[in-house]
């Protein structure tokens, strides 16, 4: 069984790579773009995720020495909710469990607390998977990029009942 553990900082550059592979999996239907590019380079940067890595909670999911899904926590922006920043899997490897093993590893490490994230609206495998999974639409935002805006779903897990 693949395993599921902290990242630490040794991972960031194959957690980079996945990152931008998922990334433009999901986003760059049309190529890529000098802005898709930017962002890349400014979202996952070695760097930049080392040092989100140091405030904030990665786990990882692995097989021997291939990285499978990434997950990326903000616990430090509200005493009662929980961010799922980002939750990303190999896209061969979609529809195996990985997701769902990270999000119920996310939910159980902050229980008493709930848990929300953005999704584009055009992720439709995104939506529907946090949807199976008991998600609630409780709102929406919008990512800009190169003057662009995207519409994002705000979708949410209340805290787990009956925890300590």
């Amino acid at each position: 069984m693949p395993e599921l553990r902290a990242a630490t900082e040794a991972d960031l550059p194959r957690i980079a790579a996945l990152a931008r592979w998922v990334w433009l999996d999901s986003y760059a239907s049309e190529g890529l773009s000098k802005a898709h590019a930017g962002y890349l380079d400014a979202a996952f940067a070695t760097a930049v995720l080392g040092r989100t890595l140091q405030s904030e909670p990665m786990w990882l999911i692995e097989e021997g020495e291939f990285l499978q899904a990434w997950a990326e926590l903000n616990d430090s922006a509200a005493d009662d909710k929980v961010e799922l920043v980002r939750l990303y899997v190999a896209p061969p490897l979609h529809g195996q469990g990985l997701g769902a093993r990270l999000l119920r590893h996310a939910r159980a490490s902050h229980p008493r607390r709930s848990l929300w994230l953005s999704a584009w609206e055009g992720n439709t495998g995104a939506l529907k998977f946090y949807r199976r999974e008991g998600a609630h639409l409780i709102g929406e935002t919008w990512f800009e990029l190169d003057g662009q805006r995207h519409r994002n779903e705000v979708l949410a897990w209340p805290a787990q009942e009956g925890s300590p």
